[in-house]
């Protein structure tokens, strides 16, 4: 089972403008803000999206189409 932690400001490597977009059209990656290139990973699923890059995995939760919920997880 995965261990979710509340997302610090520090991780935050995908801007929320750019996470709705990847769940609109999963063909535009990314870019890691801090490495300034593709995110390493990228999932797209119906309700939500997740990135990983540089050690740290963000996953960004989508309820009728709409951002709802961003978790840190744990490696």
């Amino acid at each position: 089972m995965i261990e979710l932690f509340p997302q610090s400001d520090n991780d935050q490597f995908i801007s929320t403008i750019d996470a709705e977009l990847y769940f609109i059209k999963p063909s535009e990656i990314p870019k890691c803000q801090n490495c300034k290139t593709e995110v390493a990973y990228h999932e797209w699923e119906k309700n939500r999206v997740e990135f990983a890059c540089h050690g740290n995995i963000l996953r960004f939760h989508f309820v009728d189409g709409l951002l709802a919920r961003v978790e840190e997880l744990a490696e």
